[in-house]
């Protein structure tokens, strides 16, 4: 039986993904808003999973997305640049924990 990761081990995946960039990165206003991020998903990971029927394929993406932010992070040299590399993907993501936050879930 092979071991698919479900939407919440994807999303404390990019919780951990999260801190160790903001323990790298030089940039004071990218790393402040890992931290932030990172906090605020860790509580709703596990209604992630919930979000949708395809919640666990939105996390897989987001999660590739999120090991691939180390290496573009890196190539920056200035906190703008950063920020521009960083703020499509957060900004999806906050979206995805927006839904989750709001979702309400009815018992029948």
């Amino acid at each position: 039986m092979s071991e698919q990761k479900m939407g919440t081990q994807h999303a404390r995946e990019i919780c951990r993904i999260f801190r160790e960039l903001a323990e790298k990165t030089g940039f004071p206003e990218v790393k402040e808003k890992l931290l932030f991020l990172a906090s605020d998903l860790e509580p709703i990971a596990t209604k992630i999973y919930f979000k949708t029927q395809k919640g666990t394929e939105d996390m897989e993406r987001l999660s590739m997305e999120a090991a691939l932010l180390e290496e573009k992070l890196t190539a920056c040299e200035l906190g703008e640049d950063a920020k521009v590399v960083c703020d499509p993907f957060l900004d999806q993501l906050q979206k995805v924990m927006h839904h989750a936050k709001t979702l309400k879930v009815r018992m029948t």
